[in-house]
Protein backbone atom coordinates (compact mmCIF):
# COMPACT_ATOMS: atom_id res chain seq x y z
CA UNK A 1 0.00 0.00 0.00
CA UNK A 2 1.54 3.25 -0.96
CA UNK A 3 0.69 6.66 1.14
CA UNK A 4 1.03 9.89 -1.16
CA UNK A 5 1.59 13.15 0.17
CA UNK A 6 0.43 16.59 -0.86
CA UNK A 7 2.05 19.35 -0.06
CA UNK A 8 0.46 22.88 -0.32
CA UNK A 9 1.73 25.56 -0.46
CA UNK A 10 0.68 29.02 1.54
CA UNK A 11 2.18 31.31 -1.12
CA UNK A 12 -0.33 32.68 -2.90
CA UNK A 13 2.11 33.77 -5.38
CA UNK A 14 2.40 30.10 -6.57
CA UNK A 15 -1.52 30.17 -7.52
CA UNK A 16 -1.51 32.90 -9.49
CA UNK A 17 -0.65 32.13 -13.57
CA UNK A 18 2.62 33.45 -14.93
CA UNK A 19 1.57 37.16 -16.35
CA UNK A 20 0.70 38.38 -13.26
CA UNK A 21 4.27 38.55 -12.16
CA UNK A 22 5.50 40.90 -14.12
CA UNK A 23 2.68 43.13 -12.90
CA UNK A 24 4.46 42.62 -9.55
CA UNK A 25 5.62 45.67 -7.79
CA UNK A 26 3.09 47.80 -10.07
CA UNK A 27 6.04 50.49 -10.98
CA UNK A 28 7.13 54.04 -10.36
CA UNK A 29 4.30 54.95 -12.72
CA UNK A 30 1.35 53.08 -11.63
CA UNK A 31 2.24 54.62 -7.61
CA UNK A 32 2.66 58.18 -8.60
CA UNK A 33 -0.94 57.71 -10.72
CA UNK A 34 -2.60 56.13 -8.09
CA UNK A 35 -1.38 58.49 -5.49
CA UNK A 36 -1.55 61.54 -7.80
CA UNK A 37 -5.48 60.28 -8.40
CA UNK A 38 -6.12 59.71 -4.86
CA UNK A 39 -5.01 62.94 -3.26
CA UNK A 40 -6.87 64.94 -6.43
CA UNK A 41 -9.94 63.15 -5.37
CA UNK A 42 -9.90 63.58 -1.75
CA UNK A 43 -8.91 67.33 -2.27
CA UNK A 44 -11.74 67.91 -4.38
CA UNK A 45 -13.84 66.05 -2.11
CA UNK A 46 -12.50 67.77 1.40
CA UNK A 47 -13.40 70.93 -1.08
CA UNK A 48 -17.02 69.59 -0.94
CA UNK A 49 -17.36 68.74 2.56
CA UNK A 50 -17.24 64.93 2.15
CA UNK A 51 -15.67 64.45 4.78
CA UNK A 52 -15.95 60.72 4.07
CA UNK A 53 -13.62 60.15 1.07
CA UNK A 54 -10.75 59.23 3.03
CA UNK A 55 -12.18 56.31 3.54
CA UNK A 56 -13.09 55.27 0.39
CA UNK A 57 -9.72 56.38 -1.30
CA UNK A 58 -8.28 54.33 1.99
CA UNK A 59 -9.82 50.77 0.71
CA UNK A 60 -8.89 51.92 -3.26
CA UNK A 61 -4.86 52.04 -1.72
CA UNK A 62 -5.44 49.02 0.25
CA UNK A 63 -6.40 46.81 -2.34
CA UNK A 64 -3.87 48.62 -4.66
CA UNK A 65 -0.96 48.04 -2.09
CA UNK A 66 -2.43 44.63 -1.73
CA UNK A 67 -2.40 43.78 -5.26
CA UNK A 68 0.76 45.20 -6.45
CA UNK A 69 2.50 43.92 -3.45
CA UNK A 70 3.74 47.41 -2.85
CA UNK A 71 5.95 47.37 0.87
CA UNK A 72 5.44 49.47 3.79
CA UNK A 73 6.72 52.85 2.35
CA UNK A 74 4.65 52.85 -0.54
CA UNK A 75 1.56 51.86 1.69
CA UNK A 76 2.25 55.03 4.09
CA UNK A 77 2.33 57.35 1.56
CA UNK A 78 -0.72 56.73 -0.37
CA UNK A 79 -2.29 56.72 3.12
CA UNK A 80 -0.71 60.00 3.57
CA UNK A 81 -1.85 61.23 0.02
CA UNK A 82 -5.64 59.74 1.14
CA UNK A 83 -5.93 61.09 4.16
CA UNK A 84 -3.98 64.41 5.80
CA UNK A 85 -1.82 65.84 2.79
CA UNK A 86 -5.63 66.81 0.63
CA UNK A 87 -7.21 67.86 3.99
CA UNK A 88 -3.78 70.06 4.88
CA UNK A 89 -4.06 71.54 1.68
CA UNK A 90 -7.48 72.58 1.43
CA UNK A 91 -7.30 73.57 4.88
CA UNK A 92 -4.60 75.89 3.71
CA UNK A 93 -6.55 77.42 0.83
CA UNK A 94 -9.17 77.91 2.57
CA UNK A 95 -7.63 79.85 5.37
CA UNK A 96 -5.89 81.71 2.64
CA UNK A 97 -9.52 82.52 0.70
CA UNK A 98 -10.51 84.32 4.06
CA UNK A 99 -12.86 81.67 5.76
CA UNK A 100 -13.11 81.29 9.49
CA UNK A 101 -10.68 78.40 10.09
CA UNK A 102 -8.63 79.50 12.36
CA UNK A 103 -11.30 80.90 14.59
CA UNK A 104 -13.89 78.05 13.99
CA UNK A 105 -11.06 75.29 15.11
CA UNK A 106 -10.01 77.27 18.78
CA UNK A 107 -13.79 77.75 19.34
CA UNK A 108 -14.05 73.40 18.62
CA UNK A 109 -10.72 73.60 20.34
CA UNK A 110 -12.10 75.64 23.73
CA UNK A 111 -15.66 73.44 23.56
CA UNK A 112 -13.93 70.32 23.70
CA UNK A 113 -11.23 71.50 26.92
CA UNK A 114 -8.51 71.69 24.86
CA UNK A 115 -6.44 74.96 24.74
CA UNK A 116 -8.25 76.75 22.16
CA UNK A 117 -5.30 76.81 19.83
CA UNK A 118 -6.63 76.17 15.99
CA UNK A 119 -3.22 74.45 15.58
CA UNK A 120 -4.56 71.85 17.75
CA UNK A 121 -7.81 71.33 16.41
CA UNK A 122 -6.41 71.18 13.03
CA UNK A 123 -4.13 68.76 13.53
CA UNK A 124 -6.26 66.37 15.19
CA UNK A 125 -8.40 67.05 11.89
CA UNK A 126 -5.58 65.87 9.92
CA UNK A 127 -4.91 62.89 12.38
CA UNK A 128 -8.79 61.46 12.34
CA UNK A 129 -8.05 61.98 8.59
CA UNK A 130 -5.32 59.38 8.74
CA UNK A 131 -7.49 57.33 11.01
CA UNK A 132 -10.16 57.31 8.30
CA UNK A 133 -7.83 56.44 5.51
CA UNK A 134 -5.86 54.03 7.42
CA UNK A 135 -9.04 51.66 8.28
CA UNK A 136 -10.13 52.11 4.77
CA UNK A 137 -6.93 50.11 3.66
CA UNK A 138 -7.25 47.71 6.08
CA UNK A 139 -10.82 47.06 4.59
CA UNK A 140 -9.87 47.19 1.57
CA UNK A 141 -6.82 45.05 1.83
CA UNK A 142 -9.20 42.37 3.42
CA UNK A 143 -11.77 43.03 0.74
CA UNK A 144 -9.02 41.53 -1.76
CA UNK A 145 -8.19 38.63 0.54
CA UNK A 146 -11.73 37.64 1.06
CA UNK A 147 -12.21 37.69 -3.01
CA UNK A 148 -8.90 35.92 -3.64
Amino acid sequence: MTTETVVESGDRAAEEPEGAASAEGGGPRLFAAAGAGIAVVVALGAWLDLWYLPFAAGIAAGILGARHRWGFLRGTALLLLAGPLPWAAVLALRALAGDGIAGTARTAAALAGLPAMAAVTVLLSLLVALLIAGLGSWTGRALLRTLR
